[in-house]
């Protein structure tokens, strides 16, 4: 059933793919200082690493299962490590301590739910 990728057309879509990484990426180190962001754009740019991480780590929290249903229920051992670990991080500030917390929350909620 699966069909196997030609070999020019992997290659295309390689080149491809590294030419547009590498085109959107030197941008603004060609352009330098002589293009100046906006101050509003500069303030939401701030929040492009948190919003990245948030998107990439949402699906795998609250979706389970093979149909991917969301399942926010308490019994759910992946929200209830990401949930310690929130609320860890925001009276703490402490990075390390907060993967610690979520694991080990993750782990017991594993075990026993």
């Amino acid at each position: 059933m699966s069909e196997t990728v030609p070999f020019i057309t992997l290659l295309l879509v390689t080149i491809g793919l590294s030419a547009s990484t590498i085109f959107t990426r030197t941008c603004f180190l060609v352009a330098g200082n002589r293009i100046r962001l906006s101050h509003t754009a500069e303030v939401a740019l701030r929040y492009a690493p948190v919003c990245t991480l948030a998107a990439i780590i949402a699906p795998d929290v609250l979706l389970q299962g093979p149909g991917g249903s969301l399942d926010l229920s308490s019994l759910n051992p992946r929200l209830v490590g990401a949930a310690a670990a929130a609320v860890f991080l925001c009276f703490s500030r402490h990075i390390v301590g907060c993967m610690l917390v979520g694991m080990v929350a993750y782990s017991v909620a594993r075990l026993y739910l």
